[in-house]
């Protein structure tokens, strides 16, 4: 069955809906307690060097094979060599595995969109989240919300679904964002956060450092999962420049990062609180933080809107690069390719979050099966993607037969970085991830 190939309505369309795959949690949930983790403004620098090395070549990588093949990640691969295939199928795979999983947390995020407006009769936000969590009922209803609609507006295809509803969430979520950190900054002490996270301590700065940096880059822009692939591939024309076009997707996904350390950091600070990791930091912390202060209600509501947009548009970006790859390679309609992948993921989600609760007993390598899904994407299938996709694209292909700028340096930049630097740092993240540096 053949099917005509969509494409975006106009360049802000791809331009939006690239930087709303990138903006995510790893941008609201992990960036803070990661940084806060590694030394505040020592980790701020190397982010931002790992940033606009690393994380900007892969995604110009990855934008210039969709353009140029205008084909779903295997499809991409494929004609780079019909060996390379499986690499596109490996990118499909780790976003078939994330989106379950994903989607479990943002059931938590519409539940805490409902819970903020009874936030002030909470007791104990710690034992409120653990009983929430575990409950076999309602997180799972919370999940299906959320997968549901993600999975409704990837059905409405390139330019009516995704391209329309990013066009006004991205911008949404930035005015939210920016209202949310003035009000925190008039928090006492909120200044001294704002200087945690700016003033780079050079003494904190180690090779764990530099590796954690790496890794949260990985993350935070969203490579190895063929995202940008499949977007890239949405191009009416071949006359796009990838360079011009990608790097305001970069300069989006950073601005968030430091809107949201701006917005973390005097918060945490203000109240005297810890930098917790996971779930602890959106779901215990900051409502804590939000019940404290006047109009907690309204800016704990906004806080959650935010992060509920970001998250949206990342599972969205998710279940099209596998919902693309179903249309191309198994030759589904797009209908028929997300109501059987959303089915799919109704079963593996709803398992995922009975991990906290009934099926917490459920243990492999003593993780219950949220952490085992988020270690298998986080750990090996992203990092293995991307290291895969930087030599296939630099070595492979020849990282001078993509042209991702007429600037002649940038150009350069762009195949030494591909060929030499992703490669390495890429595998470095990974080996750190599996404890074996």
């Amino acid at each position: 069955m053949s099917h005509e190939r969509a494409s975006w309505g106009s360049k802000l369309g791809l331009i939006l809906a690239s930087a709303g795959s990138a903006v995510g949690l790893g941008n609201l949930w992990r960036f803070p307690y990661v940084a806060g983790q590694n030394g505040g403004g020592s980790f701020l620098l190397l982010y931002l060097i790992c940033t606009f090395t690393i994380g900007i070549t892969l995604v110009f990588a990855e934008a210039a094979l969709g353009v140029k093949t205008k084909s779903d990640p295997a499809g991409a691969f494929g004609k780079i060599h019909p060996r390379l295939k499986f690499i596109g199928v490996l990118g499909v795979l780790t976003s078939a595995v994330i989106v379950p999983y994903y989607s479990v947390v943002g059931g938590w995020i519409v539940a805490y969109i409902v819970k903020s407006f009874s936030v002030s009769e909470i007791q104990n936000f710690e034992s409120h989240f653990t009983e929430f969590s575990a409950d076999p009922v309602e997180p799972v209803a919370y999940f299906a919300v959320y997968l549901l609609t993600t999975a409704a507006v990837v059905y409405m295809g390139i330019e009516k679904g995704i391209e329309k509803y990013c066009k006004i969430i991205m911008p949404g979520l930035f005015v939210l964002l920016l209202a949310l950190m003035v009000r925190v900054l008039t928090l006492d002490n909120a200044w001294q956060g704002v200087k945690f996270f700016f003033t780079p301590d050079f003494s904190k700065i180690t090779a764990a450092t530099m590796l954690n940096a790496m890794g949260q880059v990985f993350f935070s822009v969203s490579v190895g999962m063929g995202i940008y692939i499949t977007y890239a591939s949405y191009v009416k024309n071949d006359d796009i420049s990838v360079g011009q076009t990608m790097g305001r997707v970069i300069f989006l996904d950073t601005l968030v990062s430091m809107l949201t350390g701006l917005t973390i950091f005097p918060a945490v600070f203000a109240f005297g609180m810890q930098m917790n990791a996971g779930p602890a930091l959106t779901f215990i912390t900051l409502p804590k933080i939000f019940a404290a202060i006047p109009f907690g209600t309204f800016f704990g509501l906004v806080f959650f809107v935010i992060l509920f947009g970001a998250a949206l548009t990342s599972s969205i970006s998710l279940m099209e690069v596998v919902t693309t790859f179903l249309c191309d390679q198994v030759k589904m309609t797009r209908k028929r390719a997300v109501a059987a992948y959303t089915a799919l993921c109704l079963v593996t989600g709803t398992l995922v979050s009975l991990s906290f609760g009934r099926l917490s007993g459920f243990k492999i390598g003593g993780k219950i099966l949220f952490d085992q899904f988020d270690f298998l994407a986080s750990n090996i299938l992203m990092p293995a993607g991307g290291f895969l996709t930087a030599v296939a694209i630099g070595w492979v292909l020849g990282a001078d037969k993509l042209t991702v700028s007429q600037n002649r340096y940038v150009q350069k930049s762009f195949e030494f970085c591909l060929k030499w630097i992703c490669p390495a740092g890429v595998l470095a993240i990974m080996l750190n991830a599996l404890g074996m540096i």
